[in-house]
């Protein structure tokens, strides 16, 4: 797995009015970058603006640094296509057809692992219940609480969640006044323990940066965070202890 540096971040100084040492600073940490990316063409185009004038670093940096680095990513997606998968192929072609650097960076280091894990059947994603609740509990109809309530309890099922979709139906099975008072006040409590059980059970013989990545999402407990490691972190964390990469770098 290569995490690819967003080389946007390093550029801290005013290429105007930034003096030549400073310039040449940040041609280096723009090249060590570029290196440990195994980009293709940039870090020869930096090498030879630093072996020359000072004039030429700076205007590369200006106005050929972007279109160079581009490039490269572009080359990088590419080259994840050969023998993979539909779901890879997908994936990298529309990051080519968008083109702009944020959706090249973000298949690279995010988007190519969630293909791969669709890919082989791995990947396993977990429905974000609340943009189901589209009603007004306190003043929809008991039809209306009772639609969402087995709308809530498909996708709790789907995700083979391990407490809600019994303590839904027992509701269902119940009075409206006590479905409607489950999916007012206890709803999310239920679903948020039943998303932590979810980061726990990928823990056990898992690696190094999977269980540090599902530290850091039972540590923080909310909703967001918790969601975000199921559907996206693990994978990402995954790729990373495949290629024995430090704990530190699972938030990338």
């Amino acid at each position: 797995m290569v995490v690819y540096t967003d080389i946007r971040e390093l550029v801290t100084v005013d290429l105007d009015t930034a003096s030549d040492t400073e310039v040449r600073v940040l041609a280096n940490q723009i090249l060590a970058a570029a290196t440990a990316n195994s980009l293709t063409t940039l870090p020869g185009r930096i090498q030879a603006r630093l072996d020359g004038s000072a004039k030429d670093l700076r205007a590369f940096l200006k106005t050929n640094l972007q279109t160079s680095w581009s490039t490269d990513l572009r080359i990088a997606v590419n080259r994840t296509m050969p023998n993979a998968g539909v779901n890879v192929q997908a994936a990298a072609q529309a990051a080519l057809d968008n083109g702009t650097i944020d959706a090249l960076l973000a298949y690279l280091n995010h988007g190519l692992y969630i293909a791969r894990a669709l890919d082989s059947g791995s990947l396993k994603l977990y429905t974000d219940i609340r943009p189901l609740v589209t009603v007004d509990l306190d003043t929809a109809s008991d039809t209306e609480v009772r639609v969402l309530a087995n709308q809530i309890l498909a996708a709790a099922t789907a995700n083979s969640l391990t407490t809600l979709p019994g303590r839904i139906q027992a509701r269902l099975d119940g009075s409206a006044k006590d479905l409607r008072a489950f999916l007012k006040t206890n709803l999310q409590t239920s679903w948020s323990t039943d998303l932590r059980i979810a980061v726990n059970r990928t823990m056990p013989n898992a690696g190094v940066n999977v269980q540090a990545a599902a530290q850091a999402a039972l540590d923080n407990g909310t909703i967001d965070v918790l969601l975000a490691y199921l559907n996206h972190g693990l994978y990402i964390a995954r790729a990373l202890d495949c290629t024995s990469q430090p704990a530190a770098a699972a938030s990338a």
